[in-house]
């Protein structure tokens, strides 16, 4: 099993230690019998598969036109997903059910206030988490294609 969600990418650009990433989105609706009915599917249909453009450190031997794996450890993308989803809703849930507790008698307009105020604090969470862990979510160059078709390792995918 990966520790890395991998993805394919041509180089751009190059300045210095910094390479300019195409990488054209792929999805795996193709494959999937559900496609027709599925939210991701429709969604997928109708916003296209632009390219999406990053910007990832190298050790100095990637050149423009290269082709290029990425990668993010699957772990950060599974712990920032999970973030994003579970602390503004236990704000959203959690605030009212506080409040009620302490407040027994407060009306049903206070409640949805406090549950906007969880809401608006699991977001303001959710951005300084991410801020802090800034770094595990940036990809990297896992490995090289350049012209000759040998692709050689760039970062080592263990740890």
């Amino acid at each position: 099993m990966s520790d890395w969600i991998e993805e394919q990418g041509e180089v751009i650009e190059v300045d210095g230690h910094t390479a300019r990433v195409r990488i054209q989105r792929r999805s795996t609706c193709g494959s999937c019998s559900a496609r027709s009915g599925c939210g991701s599917g429709i969604l997928s249909d109708v916003l296209g598969r632009k390219p999406i453009e990053v910007r990832v450190g190298h050790s100095g031997d990637l050149q423009a036109g290269d082709t290029v794996t990425l990668g993010v450890r699957d772990t950060a993308l599974v712990a920032g997903a999970l973030m994003m989803y579970l602390l503004p809703l236990a704000g959203l849930i959690g605030v009212p059910a506080l409040g009620m507790a302490l407040f027994p008698g407060a009306g049903e307009g206070m409640l949805l206030l406090a549950g906007l105020a969880g809401l608006g604090a699991g977001l303001l969470s959710v951005r300084r988490w991410m801020r802090q862990r800034d770094a595990a979510f940036q990809p990297v160059v896992l490995a090289r294609q350049p012209g000759s078709g040998v692709v050689r390792p760039v970062a080592t995918r263990t740890g």
